[in-house]
């Protein structure tokens, strides 16, 4: 069974009910695909929500519930995640720090990080198994 990592993009957009998020997050399962979400996306989702960048008719509540109800698992940030981090390279192209958490967390528990990020590319040769939507 492959795994697979949510990016907060990919997040927003399955929460929305994105067509084509459906469809693949659909053709995996179909496949027999086990999703997860870095805790560090869900900081990522409330911080950009906080700050007026994104909007979501979703609280706390029904956003834990939902991804409860969709079979995704929400995985914390250990510090297997933190050397892992330590070791990933930086790129003067691309410095959110934000995207780096998620790429570390996705390369250290060997996930296929879902995203339309095509910056994640990149990490590619850091170990990122990357599926890009």
């Amino acid at each position: 069974m492959k795994r697979y990592f949510i990016d907060t993009c990919t997040l927003i957009w399955l929460l929305e009910g994105h067509k084509r998020v459906k469809n693949i997050i659909y053709d995996i399962e179909y496949y027999q695909g086990n999703f997860a979400v870095s805790v560090e996306v869900l900081k990522e989702f409330v911080n950009l929500l906080s700050a007026g960048k994104i909007k979501a008719n979703i609280d706390y509540e029904q956003l834990i519930e939902k991804l409860n109800d969709s079979g995704i698992e929400i995985c914390f940030f250990d510090k297997k995640h933190l050397k892992q981090l330590y070791k990933l390279p930086c790129f003067t192209e691309h410095k959110d720090q934000n995207d780096r958490n998620i790429i570390a967390h996705a390369i250290a528990d060997n996930r296929i990080l879902i995203s339309a990020d095509s910056q994640f590319s990149m990490y590619e040769e850091a170990g990122l198994k990357f599926l890009k939507i």
